[in-house]
């Protein structure tokens, strides 16, 4: 259950909401949620397509998307390393954060009577969740309906031309992120291979995140690899997409593998693939895979009218490479 009014709903001068945060924590919220913390990017990207970016008064150092937000005081790291004093001072209605806020932290914050929301998933199968307890919260529901809509959409064209398609006809897919050989079995980028139609050659390991011993991965000879890219705010995607994608195609371990050796290694900025973007990513995914079903489909002009539609904002960087 998202929320339940303590009081009538329909009374416009109720006070207090209460909702259950992506922890399972019921957590008291004014109606009137005119200051935010969010101390996670997805979070702010969410807050900006509402259009309430303006109530953003403290941030992480990775909400750096859209622009505007980069004149919002840092508070934070991460979730992981709040400054609680600064964010205090803040005197917010509400701080928003995800898994990465320890119980600890989030007690702290609470201690000066500020309600803390955690999200715990980014997952393109939640986010229509996300973003409708945050319409809830900042009264733009109508805005979240049109959001979730947009999203479902061209999610709904992907599973269409899925649906039939047998195992054997999936690409084999090793999805590597923050170092070499580091992957996914579960979780964001497992959920998008799969909705993607592709097979996670990674899926059965024993743990969340394995990093795979690379004879390993030769033996599967998986017929794509993707790699995750993630940036600061200083440095620039494009550049690092071409670094870290030639430093795979480079890997002696690799020469035969046939991903390699039939130019199917690609580069993708990880903004687009978690949070609201991830709808791009999965399409980007999906045209990889099965390039015969997807012809139709171009990525990148969906992801200009996201951010022309729900930020105002022109497409001006590139997310993917090559």
């Amino acid at each position: 259950m998202l929320l339940s009014c303590m009081g009538a709903c329909e009374d416009a001068k109720a006070e207090m909401i209460t909702i259950v945060d992506g922890e399972g924590h019921s957590v008291n919220v004014s109606t009137h949620v005119d200051r935010i913390v969010s101390i996670t990017s997805r979070a702010s990207e969410i807050i900006y397509a509402l259009g309430a970016g303006d109530r953003i008064v403290g941030r992480d150092s990775y909400s750096f998307f859209p622009p505007s937000i980069e004149n919002v005081p840092v508070v934070a790291e991460s979730s992981y390393t709040p400054n609680i004093e600064l964010i205090h001072k803040l005197e917010p209605d509400l701080v928003i954060a995800d898994s990465m806020l320890s119980d600890d932290d989030r007690k702290k914050i609470e201690a000066a009577g500020i309600p803390v929301i955690v999200e715990t998933s980014w997952d393109s199968a939640i986010i229509a969740t996300v973003i409708s307890r945050l319409g809830i919260l900042l009264d733009k529901e109508e805005d979240s309906r049109e959001l979730i809509a947009f999203i479902e959409k061209y999610q709904d064209i992907i599973e269409e031309r899925i649906a039939g398609i047998k195992d054997e006809d999936k690409p084999s897919v090793f999805i590597e992120w923050s170092k070499p050989y580091h992957s996914m079995a579960s979780g964001v980028y497992h959920n998008l291979t799969i909705d993607a139609g592709g097979i996670n050659i990674v899926a059965n390991q024993s743990v969340q995140s394995p990093t795979i011993d690379p004879e390993w991965l030769v033996e599967r000879d998986p017929d794509i690899i993707i790699r995750s890219v993630s940036i600061t705010a200083k440095e620039n995607l494009t550049e690092k997409m071409v670094e870290i994608r030639t430093e795979i195609i480079s890997r002696p371990e690799l020469t035969d593998v046939a991903a390699v050796t039939e130019n199917r290694v690609y580069a993708l900025g990880a903004p687009v693939l978690s949070g609201i973007r991830s709808l791009v990513g999965e399409l980007y995914l999906a045209k990889w895979f099965h390039p015969d079903l997807f012809e139709d489909i171009d990525p990148e002009a969906v992801h200009r009218e996201l951010l022309q539609k729900f930020f105002g904002q022109e497409l001006e960087e590139v997310y993917v490479y090559p």
